[in-house]
């Protein structure tokens, strides 16, 4: 009895040892078929992937094909628009154009009786301008005439003089005695070669003609005082000429003094000396 129990437990154990021993051989199979299946899962999705980015690829080409399309048609369907409106404003302004063309030539007619008016009227204005711009011109070439016949003095220059008889004075006389006048007669082809008479006229700041010898020239009812002469021998180029001016004790002061340059009775040169 004793041996029948150890024998049906070694049989057991055997078995069950056989049974561990399958049962690992398919654990070990299974988990070697699920591990190549997840292999092949892994490279399915991957094609999957590739294949899906190649649709996706061709679907925005094919989008962009579409949308230039229909960008193409509204294109055109602008164009058509455009001409349509052209076409209607032709026919509308052809429509319009007869009845405005009465009116442009009652414009035009009103104008040209305007416009005539005005050719009248500035024709006479021309003339008037004609007459007055000969009548000016005569005016300027008689005064240019003129003005080149008058002797001119250019860089009037002046100062003052004293005049010591006794180097040895004690006392001095301070004031100044004379004024030495230059300047240059500016030469001119129009003016006749020859004398000239020139006036030198001296006034004071208390605005009094100073002439020691109470020299004047007159002609008619007009007076010309003067300071002092000068007889210039003029040769139509430019002429230096210098002279000394008298002045009267009394009416020798400090300020400034105005030199008038006189030819007869023009005055040709002026100039401003001041006597501190």
């Amino acid at each position: 009895m004793t041996l029948n129990k150890k024998n049906i437990l070694k049989i057991s154990m055997a078995i069950f040892t056989v049974i561990v021993f399958f049962s690992f051989l398919g654990y070990h199979d299974i988990c070697v078929k699920h591990e190549a299946y997840i292999e092949r899962a892994e490279t399915e999705n991957k094609l999957l992937q590739n294949q899906f980015d190649e649709i996706l690829k061709k679907y925005d080409s094919l989008n962009s094909t579409i949308e230039e399309a229909e960008l193409i048609e509204v294109e055109e369907a602008i164009k058509s628009a455009i001409e349509s409106s052209n076409n209607f404003e032709n026919n509308f302004d052809a429509k319009n154009e007869n009845k405005s063309l009465e009116s442009q030539i009652e414009r035009l007619k009103n104008a040209i009786s305007e416009d005539s008016e005005n050719i009248v009227e500035i024709n006479d204005r021309i003339q008037n301008n004609k007459k007055s711009l000969d009548q000016l011109e005569s005016i300027k070439s008689n005064d240019k005439r003129i003005r080149h016949d008058k002797l001119s003095a250019l860089n009037v220059t002046a100062r003052g003089v004293k005049i010591l008889s006794d180097l040895y004075a004690k006392k001095r006389e301070r004031k100044i005695q004379q004024i030495r006048v230059c300047f240059t007669l500016q030469g001119n082809e129009f003016i006749r070669q020859g004398n000239k008479d020139i006036y030198i006229q001296v006034v004071n700041p208390k605005n009094q003609i100073i002439s020691a010898e109470d020299t004047s020239i007159a002609l008619n009812d007009i007076k010309l005082l003067y300071s002092a002469k000068v007889d210039a021998l003029y040769n139509q180029k430019d002429l230096d000429v210098c002279t000394y001016v008298n002045l009267e004790s009394n009416k020798t002061i400090k300020g400034k003094y105005i030199i008038n340059i006189y030819n007869s009775f023009s005055k040709i040169g002026s100039t401003i000396f001041e006597y501190e």
